[in-house]
Protein backbone atom coordinates (compact mmCIF):
# COMPACT_ATOMS: atom_id res chain seq x y z
CA UNK A 1 0.00 0.00 0.00
CA UNK A 2 2.78 2.30 0.83
CA UNK A 3 4.21 2.03 -2.68
CA UNK A 4 0.83 2.64 -4.32
CA UNK A 5 0.24 5.89 -2.42
CA UNK A 6 3.67 7.20 -3.42
CA UNK A 7 3.02 6.20 -7.03
CA UNK A 8 -0.40 7.83 -6.97
CA UNK A 9 0.97 11.07 -5.55
CA UNK A 10 3.78 11.07 -8.16
CA UNK A 11 1.23 10.79 -10.98
CA UNK A 12 -0.90 13.49 -9.35
CA UNK A 13 2.11 15.82 -9.17
CA UNK A 14 3.08 14.97 -12.75
CA UNK A 15 -0.46 15.74 -13.92
CA UNK A 16 -0.47 19.06 -12.05
CA UNK A 17 2.93 19.93 -13.52
CA UNK A 18 1.70 19.12 -17.02
CA UNK A 19 -1.38 21.34 -16.54
CA UNK A 20 0.75 24.12 -15.10
CA UNK A 21 3.20 23.87 -18.03
CA UNK A 22 0.30 24.18 -20.49
CA UNK A 23 -0.94 27.21 -18.56
CA UNK A 24 2.51 28.82 -18.64
CA UNK A 25 2.87 28.16 -22.36
CA UNK A 26 -0.55 29.65 -23.09
CA UNK A 27 0.26 32.66 -20.91
CA UNK A 28 3.60 33.18 -22.63
CA UNK A 29 2.00 33.02 -26.09
CA UNK A 30 -0.72 35.48 -25.03
CA UNK A 31 1.85 37.85 -23.53
CA UNK A 32 4.09 37.75 -26.60
CA UNK A 33 1.10 38.32 -28.88
CA UNK A 34 0.01 41.29 -26.79
CA UNK A 35 3.53 42.71 -26.83
CA UNK A 36 3.74 42.34 -30.60
CA UNK A 37 0.43 44.12 -31.07
CA UNK A 38 1.31 46.79 -28.51
CA UNK A 39 4.76 47.23 -30.05
CA UNK A 40 3.31 48.14 -33.39
CA UNK A 41 0.65 50.29 -31.78
CA UNK A 42 3.10 52.39 -29.77
CA UNK A 43 5.14 53.45 -32.79
CA UNK A 44 4.76 57.20 -32.97
CA UNK A 45 5.02 60.05 -35.41
CA UNK A 46 6.66 63.18 -34.11
CA UNK A 47 6.17 66.65 -35.59
CA UNK A 48 8.75 69.36 -35.06
CA UNK A 49 8.18 73.01 -35.98
CA UNK A 50 11.18 75.32 -36.30
CA UNK A 51 11.14 79.08 -36.86
CA UNK A 52 14.09 80.61 -38.67
CA UNK A 53 14.50 84.37 -38.52
CA UNK A 54 14.99 85.96 -41.93
CA UNK A 55 18.24 87.81 -42.50
CA UNK A 56 17.80 89.88 -45.64
CA UNK A 57 21.60 90.11 -46.10
CA UNK A 58 22.02 86.34 -46.40
CA UNK A 59 19.63 85.60 -49.23
CA UNK A 60 17.38 82.64 -49.93
CA UNK A 61 20.10 80.09 -50.76
CA UNK A 62 21.83 80.57 -47.41
CA UNK A 63 18.50 80.46 -45.61
CA UNK A 64 17.63 77.19 -47.38
CA UNK A 65 20.96 75.64 -46.33
CA UNK A 66 20.34 76.74 -42.73
CA UNK A 67 16.85 75.20 -42.90
CA UNK A 68 18.36 71.90 -44.12
CA UNK A 69 20.87 71.89 -41.26
CA UNK A 70 18.13 72.58 -38.72
CA UNK A 71 15.85 69.91 -40.20
CA UNK A 72 18.66 67.35 -40.23
CA UNK A 73 19.54 68.07 -36.61
CA UNK A 74 15.92 67.94 -35.48
CA UNK A 75 15.27 64.62 -37.23
CA UNK A 76 18.45 63.03 -35.88
CA UNK A 77 17.84 64.26 -32.32
CA UNK A 78 14.25 63.04 -32.40
CA UNK A 79 15.24 59.55 -33.52
CA UNK A 80 18.15 59.46 -31.04
CA UNK A 81 16.14 60.60 -28.02
CA UNK A 82 12.81 58.90 -28.64
CA UNK A 83 13.16 55.21 -29.47
CA UNK A 84 9.42 54.72 -30.04
CA UNK A 85 9.25 57.36 -32.76
CA UNK A 86 8.95 55.65 -36.13
CA UNK A 87 8.39 58.74 -38.29
CA UNK A 88 9.35 62.38 -37.96
CA UNK A 89 8.12 65.45 -39.76
CA UNK A 90 10.13 68.66 -39.49
CA UNK A 91 8.72 71.93 -40.78
CA UNK A 92 11.09 74.89 -41.06
CA UNK A 93 9.36 78.24 -41.40
CA UNK A 94 11.03 81.54 -42.31
CA UNK A 95 9.86 84.39 -40.09
CA UNK A 96 10.28 88.11 -40.71
CA UNK A 97 8.40 90.24 -38.19
CA UNK A 98 4.72 89.50 -38.95
CA UNK A 99 5.35 87.41 -42.07
CA UNK A 100 6.00 83.66 -42.12
CA UNK A 101 6.33 81.07 -44.88
CA UNK A 102 7.47 77.45 -44.94
CA UNK A 103 10.92 76.93 -46.45
CA UNK A 104 10.94 73.13 -46.29
CA UNK A 105 9.10 70.15 -44.86
CA UNK A 106 11.10 67.01 -44.10
CA UNK A 107 9.08 63.80 -43.61
CA UNK A 108 10.98 60.57 -43.08
CA UNK A 109 10.72 57.20 -41.35
CA UNK A 110 13.38 55.91 -38.99
CA UNK A 111 14.35 53.20 -41.47
CA UNK A 112 14.66 55.66 -44.37
CA UNK A 113 16.68 58.07 -42.24
CA UNK A 114 19.06 55.39 -41.00
CA UNK A 115 19.73 54.30 -44.58
CA UNK A 116 20.24 57.85 -45.89
CA UNK A 117 20.30 60.74 -43.37
CA UNK A 118 20.20 63.48 -45.99
CA UNK A 119 17.51 66.17 -45.72
CA UNK A 120 17.81 66.95 -49.43
CA UNK A 121 16.48 63.47 -50.22
CA UNK A 122 13.46 63.57 -47.90
CA UNK A 123 12.53 67.28 -47.89
CA UNK A 124 9.89 69.10 -49.88
CA UNK A 125 10.99 72.63 -50.75
CA UNK A 126 8.79 75.70 -51.09
CA UNK A 127 10.51 78.08 -53.54
CA UNK A 128 7.66 80.62 -53.37
CA UNK A 129 8.94 81.51 -49.90
CA UNK A 130 11.71 83.51 -51.61
CA UNK A 131 9.15 85.77 -53.25
CA UNK A 132 6.80 85.88 -50.26
CA UNK A 133 9.59 86.92 -47.90
CA UNK A 134 11.20 89.33 -50.39
CA UNK A 135 14.53 87.51 -50.44
CA UNK A 136 17.27 87.53 -53.08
Amino acid sequence: MKNKSHGASFFSIAEQSRKFSKYLLASAIATLSTMAIAGSAVAERREVDIRLQVNQDEGFTVMTRKAEILARSAAQLTFDREVLVSDVSVKVTAQNQDQAAIILQLSVSRREWSSRPDPKVWATYFPMTKTLMGLN
